[in-house]
């Protein structure tokens, strides 16, 4: 078993300034914060995955615990972004109140894996559609750095998938 140290990138998180945020702008956070394919659904996901695995695979859902908590870490930010902008960071995305039905239930390892390289690939596509959203330059550099972080766990699932074969 490949052995995961980093789950983050060593980066510091930028401070926000965010005086000059617009409506438009919370908006555009909360599905990256808490819509059907956000930092709520990746948290509820990994957790769950770590839960089922854990007896067979304790190795990788210890890695999915570890990835989770840094998940948690950007969801805490994406929080603070909104309150700080003047947003409620209720658990919901711009169009509906965040559900279970968003977590891939999926038991079967392989598929586990390919879905979260997946899901990790389709966040930092719309994390990059978020920042090209954004007026506030601040959020914008939290993003990339949240960015720096899911890289880190593309590489981490890649390199699972290979090891696993479920290519």
């Amino acid at each position: 078993m490949t052995n995961f140290q980093i789950f983050a990138s060593d980066l510091p998180y930028p401070e926000l300034t965010v005086r000059s945020i617009s409506r438009r702008d919370v908006s555009v956070l909360t599905d990256d914060y808490a819509g059907r394919e956000s930092e709520t659904t990746a948290i509820m996901q990994y957790a769950y995955q770590s839960y089922i695995l854990k007896a067979k695979y304790p190795e990788v859902a210890k890695i999915l615990e570890r990835i989770a908590i840094v998940e948690m870490s950007h969801h805490e930010m994406l929080a603070k972004a909104i309150i700080e902008s003047g947003g409620d960071p209720v658990i919901a995305g711009r169009h509906c109140f965040w559900s279970g039905s968003a977590v891939n239930y999926d038991g079967d390892l392989c598929r586990i894996l390919n879905a979260d390289l997946q899901g990790e690939l389709n966040a930092i596509a719309a994390y990059k559609r978020t920042i090209a959203a954004l007026s506030n330059k601040s959020i914008a550099a939290l993003i990339e750095r949240i960015i720096a972080d899911e890289e880190i766990h593309v590489r981490i699932f890649e390199k699972l998938i290979e090891e696993y074969g479920c290519k």
